[in-house]
Parts: C-alpha cells; sequence; structure tokens
C-alpha cells in the first residue's frame, strides 16, 4: 500500500466523520413538519403494522404515490427502536446524503484525476442550503440523487475503464432499478437520457450496445416489475393505473399538483444552491473564454448531466425545488473544478473578476447580513433578539476572516473558510431556531393533549381536512374525515363521548348551529393553522 494510498483513504474517513456529524447532528431531534414527513412516516408505520409491506397504505388505503424502497428503508432503520422515530425515519436521507458526497469526491477523482476537486465538489455539494436541508428531512429526494449518482457514476467507470466493464454496466442497471423504486420512472430516466445525451455528443451513442441492454433490462424488469406485480395482487388494477400513468405520465404533461412557469428553475435553483450560487457567473464567464472553450472537454459530463436534468425538470409541468435535486452534483463537480484553476492560476489576469469578485462578494455579503439580522428581528421577532447574538458574531468573523485570505490570495483557505461558516451557522440553527420553529410547525403538542384526553378506543374523527401528522401523532392508522355539517351533526350527538380535530375557522362556523354540541379541550397553533380538539362532552 503506497503513501498516496493511505492518504486518501484517511481524506475518506475525516471526510465520512464530517459528513456524519453535518447530516446527523440533532437530526432526531425535530418532530415531522408537513406535508411530507408526517405522510411519510405514517405510510412506513402502516406498514409496519399491518406486516404488509408490497404495498404502501395511507389511512388505511392504497398510498398510489410513491414506490416502496424510502418506506422499506425507514421501517429496516426503524428495528433497534422498535418503531418509527424521527431519527430512523430521516436516516435515510442522512445517509444518502453521506453517500452521495462520497461518490461526487470519487467521481471527480475519476473525471479531473485530482484530489482537491474531488474534496472540494463534496464539500460544496454538502453545504448547498437546499442539500443539506434535505439531508434532515424524511422525503425521497436525496435517496432519488445517490441513485441517480451511482448509475451515472457506475456507467463512467465502464465506459472509461478497459477492464471490469461487464460489471461496471450491471450496476448501472440496478441503480437505476433501485431509483425507480425510489421515486417511479424519473429514477430510470434521469440516467438514461444523461448517458444518452453524453454519447451523442462524443458521436459514440455505438457504446450502449456494450452495456447490453437486453441484459440489464431484464435485470431491471425483474427488479422493478417484481414489486409492481405483487402490489397489482393486493391493490388492483386501479392502484396500478394510479402509479404508473396518473402520478408520473400525468404530472409530466399535465400535472394535478404544483404547476409552475417554464422559468421557475431559473429563478429556484439559484436560491437553493446557495452560496455556492455566486460562482456560477464566474464559471460560465470562464467557459466562454479562449481557455475555457479549450479545457471545456474536462467538464463535458457533469455540463451534459447538468443541462439534461434541468432541461427535463423545466418541461415537466409539475415543479417543486426539491424535484431538481438529482443536478447539484453535477453543478458541484463543475464548480469545484473551476475553482481549482482559480486556486492553480490565481495570477492570471482573467480570474481578476471571475474569481476574485465573487469572493469579495460574498465575504461582504456575510458581514452585511451581519448587520442586518439582529435588525430584522428586533422588527419582526423582538422578543428572540438576543438568539441572534451569536450568528451576527459568526457572520462577522466569518466574513473577516474571509476578507483577509482573499486580500492575500489564499483560495484554498477561504473556501474551507466559507465551508466552515455554513457548517457553523447550519449547526447553530439546529440547536437554536429548529426547536423554536418546532413549536409552531408540529402538530405533536395538541396530538399529546388529545391522547391525554382520550381512553383506548374513543372514536377521533377530522373536520373537512386530513394531515397525517394527526394520525402519526395519535398512533392510530385510520381516521374518519367527516366533510359537510349534516355527518358532523350525527357524529356529535353520538350517545358516546367522540372526539374531533377541526380547524379554527371552521369551528366558528359550526359553534353558531345550536344543535351541534362541541367543548373546547385543547387549542394549538400548527403551521399556518389555528387548530382545535373538540368533544361533544365536556370533560
Amino acid at each position: 500500500m503506497n503513501k498516496t494510498t493511505i492518504n486518501i483513504r484517511l481524506l475518506t474517513v475525516i471526510l465520512v466523520l464530517f459528513l456524519s456529524f453535518l447530516f446527523l447532528f440533532n437530526t432526531g431531534k425535530r418532530d415531522f413538519w408537513a406535508p411530507d414527513e408526517p405522510r411519510y412516516a405514517q405510510v412506513s408505520k402502516e406498514m409496519r403494522d399491518s406486516g404488509n409491506f408490497i404495498l404502501p397504505q395511507l389511512n388505511g388505503e392504497p398510498y398510489p404515490h410513491k414506490p416502496p424502497l424510502l418506506f422499506w428503508m425507514i421501517n429496516l432503520f426503524s428495528v433497534p427502536f422498535g418503531k418509527i422515530t424521527h431519527l430512523s425515519a430521516r436516516l435515510p436521507s442522512a445517509l444518502a446524503g453521506v453517500g452521495c458526497c462520497l461518490i461526487l469526491f470519487n467521481f471527480a477523482r475519476n473525471v479531473f484525476h485530482n484530489t482537491r476537486i474531488g474534496l472540494l465538489s463534496a464539500l460544496i455539494l454538502a453545504t448547498s442550503i437546499k442539500f443539506l436541508w434535505m439531508t434532515h428531512r424524511a422525503a425521497f429526494d436525496v435517496l432519488l440523487t445517490f441513485f441517480v449518482m451511482a448509475a451515472l457514476f457506475s456507467f463512467y467507470k465502464g465506459y472509461k475503464e478497459a477492464g471490469n466493464k461487464g460489471r461496471y454496466y450491471t450496476l448501472f442497471y440496478i441503480f437505476m432499478a433501485l431509483g425507480t423504486l425510489t421515486k417511479g420512472p424519473v429514477g430510470f430516466l434521469l440516467p438514461f437520457l444523461v448517458v444518452v445525451a453524453y454519447l451523442s455528443l462524443k458521436r459514440d451513442i455505438k457504446v450502449l450496445k456494450e452495456t447490453k441492454p437486453w441484459i440489464g433490462g431484464v435485470l431491471f424488469a425483474i427488479m422493478v416489475f417484481s414489486w409492481v406485480y405483487l402490489a397489482g395482487i393486493y391493490g388492483g388494477k386501479e392502484y396500478i393505473q394510479q402509479i404508473l400513468f396518473k402520478q408520473n405520465i400525468g404530472r409530466f404533461a399535465d400535472s394535478f399538483a404544483h404547476k409552475r412557469p417554464l422559468y421557475y428553475y431559473f429563478i429556484h435553483f439559484p436560491l437553493n444552491y446557495f452560496p455556492w450560487t455566486i460562482f456560477i457567473p464566474g464559471v460560465v464567464v470562464y467557459l466562454f473564454s479562449r481557455e475555457g472553450r479549450k479545457r471545456f472537454q474536462e467538464v463535458v459530463f457533469p455540463a451534459v448531466w447538468f443541462v439534461v436534468i434541468f432541461f427535463f425538470f423545466s418541461i415537466v409541468s409539475g415543479k417543486r425545488d426539491i424535484y431538481v435535486l438529482p443536478l447539484y452534483p453535477a453543478a458541484s463537480l463543475i464548480i469545484a473544478w473551476f475553482l481549482n484553476e482559480f486556486i492553480e492560476q490565481f495570477r492570471d489576469i482573467r480570474f481578476r473578476k471571475t474569481g476574485y469578485i465573487p469572493c469579495y462578494f460574498i465575504s461582504g455579503l456575510t458581514i452585511f447580513l451581519g448587520f442586518l439580522l439582529p435588525i430584522g428581528v428586533y422588527k419582526f421577532l423582538p422578543e428572540h433578539i438576543r438568539l441572534t447574538i451569536p450568528f451576527v458574531l459568526f457572520l462577522f468573523a466569518g466574513g473577516v476572516i474571509m476578507l483577509r485570505f482573499i486580500k492575500h490570495a489564499r483560495i484554498l483557505p477561504f473556501l474551507f473558510a466559507l465551508i466552515l461558516l455554513v457548517f457553523s451557522l447550519f449547526t447553530l440553527s439546529t440547536l437554536e431556531v429548529i426547536p423554536l420553529l418546532n413549536q409552531y410547525k408540529s402538530a405533536k403538542e395538541i396530538c399529546d393533549k388529545a391522547n391525554a384526553a382520550m381512553k383506548p378506543g374513543d372514536q377521533l374523527a377530522m373536520y373537512n381536512f386530513l394531515r397525517d401528522s394527526y394520525l402519526f401523532y395519535t398512533n392510530r392508522n385510520h381516521l374518519t374525515v367527516i366533510n359537510d355539517s349534516e355527518a358532523l351533526k350525527k357524529y356529535m350527538h353520538s350517545n358516546e363521548r367522540v372526539f374531533l380535530f377541526i380547524r379554527d375557522k371552521d369551528f366558528k362556523k359550526v359553534s353558531e348551529s345550536q344543535d351541534i354540541p362541541i367543548f373546547v379541550i385543547a387549542r394549538d397553533s400548527v403551521g399556518h393553522r389555528e387548530m382545535l380538539f373538540v368533544s361533544n362532552k365536556d370533560i
């Protein structure tokens, strides 16, 4: 074992420890926040309680919106706890986040043959705001990003290496199948379209035959359609039509949810990729320069990766900022490559604007935010002004340190200072800000009051809405939803004591009727809604 191998392994261990702390610190302390987290936790819980791991269910009904892999993983990580917990539901995202960064570290070393680019790209991805936040959530998107990356890395290794092509191409199809079991056809389409576009650009499309698509296709079909077939047995024809057509083709052509304009990601991607967005203009300018055009071949693969996924989701009618998470690694590769060029050629005149101006800007912005933060908090939330003190100190110190580094052309220390600043601010937020927001975002408090008031077997319903967090935190797998006043009247006139969750705006309308007995037991703000827990009999 040579010295270089030892150094790479040591660097990998340090990177894993850093990422594990960043993605796992305080991950299990926060409650599930609507809309997605409590839903995925509840589906996993109903899967566990029913023993049916084939057909996902929500509120006792088939849940055709997503395939089962995330729910399987949540249940697997829940085994040591004996139940679905906040931590076990988020472990798939956190560990997938570590996996994404490690793949990127090795990907960059294979594409650029440069360990520094590998380390920078992994750290840039880890500290981009949206990716970092999503590793702390129970969601599909980081897991999907991991499988898309793994599929692309497997293809690239098979394409570039003389030996073991068959093994890498087999992994290419396996990871696409796992991506499909995570979030549907996009798990296959994203890596496949990137590969086709890349090979077309290289005028090497015949390589697709080398991947042995007939063998890979059979393997893919066995992994995916075995579950589809079994799910069809349990859920019937309607379930299969829902998950294969409405939830996928329907969202692509004419989305029934999250319709956004074509330019949506031109605005939201830069915002969510902060702080590294600041270097994107410099990358573009450099790539259009004479030197950049000569070096473009070095970043062809990540550039195709970025453009294909960005274009794909832009033409899809349903859009959310988390959908484009699989292009974040490509952006991180390109920016890390550019920053490495900057580090190696920092005296070159072309980097006076493309390199130094973004660094000065982010340093100045950091100091400006240090001034702005306490003013904004004092104006809108004066009772929390003291919480801003450590943030202000970090922002001022970070901004000044970064200014000194860039003033003396110490680019690499500047970048690590920026990475550590994001790390420090996010970690501090999980200790100070997240617990404060949790009081307003979580339904657990009012559900705990409901659980204390009810006895086992008592009837519980919801009026005019259904939120999965109320299912999860009352430890039930089914709640009746009452949608009209006549049904509510009948329910509340029961001879037995019954209970109900109702929104304040609906309660005001209902309480005007003298015919409906209704007594408020608990009240709480959940998100932007004022929620009440009521009964037909006074306690």
